[in-house]
């Protein structure tokens, strides 16, 4: 899943017949179910719900959202005293894990009622995107999926972000640039950002730079604050 820097809502137009496609589709759905006879058919037939569902559930992400950020604190993580700056977990996120959720739990019951009704192919077929939808809401529920936040130690800056930790000694800091909605933080070299998996690789962010990235979507302070209290912390170390 990756987060956009800025997000565009779509024109009038095509949000109109998304509403339209994703009422059709609901409307089509609750007519095939009222005629199928059978657990099998009953499961196709509630297909078209399901998509008409996570049409208009996606047509809601895009909708304006300005969730109250979490205030920066002073905490003990790990055994030392940090400045921990979390991010909110905003509308589109959380409906964004409905929708994976909604696909994953049809793929879950075709596969048990495909076994159940029709032959073992079913749940062959069905296993791998069941697993795969279902597995960001349920890592999200056990807190190993979420927008996280960044830590800022006597002695490391560290920054957890959908199932992915990133750590950097602050004496190993060259340079801080903030750009847009996040901060680059070069490490010196020869020394790298250390990574650890909190999600096994499907269910996780990608790295994609050899920098610490720091996004300050969701956060109470912006690129250019965040990158100030990361220079601060660095010099104190030098200092």
């Amino acid at each position: 899943m990756v987060q956009l820097s800025a997000r565009t809502a779509p024109g009038p137009v095509a949000t109109a017949l998304a509403v339209l496609a994703g009422l059709g589709a609901l409307g089509v759905g609750v007519a095939l179910l009222g005629r199928a006879d059978t657990a099998f058919g009953r499961t196709w037939a509630a297909l078209p719900v399901v998509l008409g569902t996570v049409v208009l559930l996606s047509l809601a992400t895009r909708l304006p959202d300005r969730p109250t950020a979490p205030v920066a604190r002073e905490v003990t993580w790990e055994g030392e005293r940090a400045q921990f700056l979390p991010r909110a977990t905003d509308r589109a996120r959380v409906l964004g894990l409905a929708v994976l959720a909604l696909l994953g739990g049809w793929f879950a019951v075709m596969g048990v009622v495909g076994a159940v009704a029709e032959n073992w192919l079913w749940p062959l077929l069905a296993v791998v995107p069941a697993a795969y939808f279902l597995g960001f809401p349920v890592l999200a529920l056990l807190g190993r999926f979420r927008a996280g936040g960044t830590w800022l130690t006597p002695t490391r800056v560290v920054d957890e972000h959908l199932g992915l930790r990133s750590e950097l000694p602050l004496s190993d800091v060259a340079e801080v640039v903030p750009r847009t909605s996040e901060v680059h933080v070069v490490p010196a070299a020869p020394a790298v950002v250390t990574r650890t998996p909190r999600t096994p690789r499907p269910w996780r962010a990608r790295s994609r730079s050899a920098d610490l990235v720091l996004s300050t979507h969701g956060m109470a302070v912006d690129s250019g604050d965040l990158a100030a209290r990361v220079r601060a912390a660095a010099g104190s170390t030098r200092g």
